[in-house]
């Protein structure tokens, strides 16, 4: 069940074509002839607990991060997004929470099907 909600958030990025792109749309479905090497498993995996650090964090601090840091209304929205976003990406690469590891090993158990 874990796997395959896996599998659908990953193929449906939000974010762009990132981790269809890579290959991972065709795990565990009927197009089993691509495989991803380690390296790619690894980034696809960081790149999804990145993102996931990011999304959490924004809605953690909700408007608590005044607009007074990043300029105008207009622009606010923008910079905030990009500092979760580098926030997350720093949280990830530095260990991060324990999702990536997560992600990889299902990505690998996915390949072997």
């Amino acid at each position: 069940m874990i796997s395959n909600n896996l599998s659908a958030l990953l193929a449906n990025n939000p974010n762009g074509g990132g981790f269809a792109s890579s290959g991972v749309a065709g795990l565990g479905g009927t197009n089993r002839n691509k495989s991803m090497n380690n390296e790619q498993i690894e980034k696809t995996a960081k790149d999804f607990e990145s993102l996931f650090v990011s999304q959490m964090l924004e809605q953690m601090f909700g408007d608590s991060v005044g607009s007074e840091l990043f300029g105008d209304e207009e622009t606010s929205e923008v910079y905030k997004g990009m500092m979760m976003e580098e926030y997350g990406k720093q949280i990830a690469n530095s260990g991060g929470i324990g999702i990536a590891d997560y992600v990889k090993r299902e990505l690998l158990r996915l390949q072997e099907i």
